[in-house]
């Protein structure tokens, strides 16, 4: 879980996302979640602690620090957004499935 910090992906969150996920400890943890429903889709999930039994990278520092599964490269965007419910919401490159 630890490395040097490489500015890889650049996050483009909304104001709302960015100060819950700096009120929950500064740190967005991303993974994907894989589906056999329509062809075998992958999509993100996202949370502030780490998923337990996946290895993550650090893959941005601003405006938070965006660890990354390592399972897959990572996106020239993550978009993350909170819900109405409060969840935290990432999407790949805008998409909300991995592509």
């Amino acid at each position: 879980m630890n490395g040097p910090a490489r500015q890889v992906t650049r996050v483009v969150a909304t104001d709302e996302a960015v100060d819950a996920v700096r009120a929950r400890g500064g740190r967005l943890w991303v993974w994907t979640r894989s589906s056999r429903c329509c062809g075998g889709t992958v999509r993100l999930e996202a949370g502030t602690q780490a998923r337990v039994g996946r290895e993550f990278r650090l893959v941005a520092s601003e405006p938070f620090e965006l660890r990354l599964a390592t399972a897959h490269p990572a996106p020239e965007e993550l978009h993350v957004e909170l819900s109405r419910r409060g969840r935290l919401d990432a999407y790949w490159n805008g998409c909300a499935w991995v592509t």
